[in-house]
């Protein structure tokens, strides 16, 4: 039996157990940039685990993950993320970092909605098309911790709806000039009574594209005899506001175990990476902090040194304030899933003095990553 990586592009990583040079275990590591705030890092997107069905039951697979975890650790990746099954990933240090949300709209409600620009199907996507919407998607979740970025130079389009089998529908919204100033994606397949968004996108989140969007949503739902648009999109989202005209559901699901987990792999990497957006929120809190703080988890320690807006992340022990949490509590700290009194009732240590400083550096936010950038 033997461990190895294939490179199949410089993206993509096969972690391959092989018993007499068959695998017979094995997981693809994609390299994603995923954003925290405004700050972009690279991230090892966990997929494809699988054992052939003969070898099971043998621990294949914690072999496969463990040495995947610790090839992107020697290969310096400051996070990890995947999105699994239930009550198995945990025990390798992932956890969960964002939930699932829908907006439910009855259609006859919103039959008042008017088409203010025109829709276009979209049957190839051309350059042009395609920079137009990563660029409108890039400008919409540029502060949204968790969306994956997309190089609107190299994106190459919608690989998957709200489900995994299908590339998704895309219409694109242009102005009075012809330009794109927004879009939908939604499943070519659609099942009961709902019509299932995966996307929508809004130049500027303009109220007149997101009204627009619903009026085509309406007709198409009116003529394929739905009774309801479910959009997939974080819970605060812009279109959440405009939408409330017209009367919703709001449906959300935080798992305990399962979905979209994530792990610190590199602590150092990972604020190196993640110092310009502590620095941002500092300023934009205008308190004038001067402190140390002490992260202290099972993986590592890291401290932070904070004179007003300037943030120092240092390896060296000594600091005024310390904080102790595990590594998935730290994960869940950073991408905002948690907050720091939230994590103080039982998981973390901290020193109660520091807590109004950490509540700048880590806000509660809304992580979210589309359906169609899963992987």
């Amino acid at each position: 039996m033997s461990l190895e990586v294939i490179h199949r592009d410089s993206v993509t990583h096969r972690v391959r157990l092989l018993i007499n040079n068959e695998e017979v275990s094995g997981l693809t590591i994609r390299d994603l940039k995923m954003r925290i705030g405004t700050s972009s890092i690279l991230i090892g997107g966990i997929a494809g685990v699988y054992t052939r069905r003969e070898y099971r039951m043998k621990g294949f697979s914690k072999k496969v993950i463990n040495y995947a975890i610790n090839w992107m650790h020697e290969n310096n990746y400051p996070l990890s993320a995947l999105f699994g099954i239930p009550n198995f990933y945990h025990k390798f240090g992932y956890v969960v970092f964002m939930g699932e949300h829908t907006l439910t709209i009855l259609i006859r409600n919103a039959e008042e909605a008017e088409k203010r620009f025109k829709v276009e199907l979209v049957e190839e996507f051309d350059k042009e098309v395609l920079k137009a919407i990563a660029t409108i998607y890039n400008e919409n979740n540029e502060e949204r911790t968790g969306t994956i970025v997309r190089d609107p130079e190299e994106w190459r389009g919608f690989s998957k709806g709200v489900g995994w089998e299908h590339k998704p529908i895309v219409h694109v919204v242009k102005n009075e000039r012809g330009n794109i100033v927004g879009y939908l994606a939604y499943d070519p397949w659609q099942y009961g009574d709902t019509l299932n968004i995966a996307e929508i996108g809004s130049k500027n989140n303009d109220y007149k594209v997101f009204e627009t969007i619903i009026s085509f949503l309406v007709e198409k739902g009116i003529r394929g005899r739905y009774a309801y648009l479910t959009f997939y999109l974080p819970l605060d989202h812009p279109f959440t506001k405009f939408a409330i005209r017209y009367g919703y559901t709001m449906k959300s699901y935080y798992p305990k175990r399962a979905h979209g987990m994530a792990r610190i792999i590199c602590l150092k990497e990972l604020f190196d990476k993640i110092k310009p957006e502590l620095e941002r929120r500092l300023i934009e809190s205008k308190n004038k902090h001067k402190a140390s703080v002490l992260i202290d988890t099972d993986i590592g320690s890291i401290t932070l040194k904070i004179d007003e807006s300037v943030l120092e992340v240092s390896e060296e022990p000594k600091a005024n304030y310390r904080i102790k949490l595990s590594q998935s509590s730290l994960t869940q700290l950073v991408l905002g899933y948690r907050d720091i009194r939230d994590l103080a009732y039982k998981e973390a240590k901290v020193d109660s003095e520091v807590l109004p400083l950490l509540n700048i550096l880590f806000p509660r936010s809304a992580p979210y990553v589309w359906p169609a950038d899963r992987w």
